[in-house]
């Protein structure tokens, strides 16, 4: 099962750095309440880091079940909780639009996956 979400997971964050890295104007629009044009710079740069860490879990799904797989998965699912507490702390600040709220709630579904392959794989 660890092998299927890090699949998608990894592909997903890989994307999400791709539009950042590409298109960062589209991905401000669909969050932020207000986009200024200099907003791309960061999000540029930070874009190959997102696109590393989609690419480290994409090459960690062929690893055996075991104590690194287990802590890359509690690791995973505290990452994905606080994206998403930054996100709602961002709506509720009225800095991002509603949307973020749907992605939150998408970052959250990911974080409890993770965080029942962290439980199940702690065991083995």
């Amino acid at each position: 099962m660890h092998r299927v979400a890090f699949l998608v997971v990894g592909g997903f964050v890989v994307c999400v750095g791709v539009v950042l890295l590409l298109a960062p104007d589209t991905y401000f629009k669909l969050y932020a309440v207000a986009y200024v044009p200099g907003m791309d710079f960061p999000a540029r740069r930070f874009a190959p880091a997102v696109m590393a860490l989609g690419a480290l879990v994409l090459v960690a799904r062929r690893l055996e079940p075991g104590p690194f797989l287990a802590t890359l998965c509690l690791i995973c699912a505290l990452a994905f909780l606080g994206v998403a507490a930054t996100g709602v702390q961002a709506w509720h600040s009225n800095v991002a639009r509603p949307a973020i709220l749907g992605a939150a709630a998408l970052e959250v579904v990911i974080a409890l996956v993770f965080l029942g392959l962290w439980m199940r794989l702690r065991k083995v």
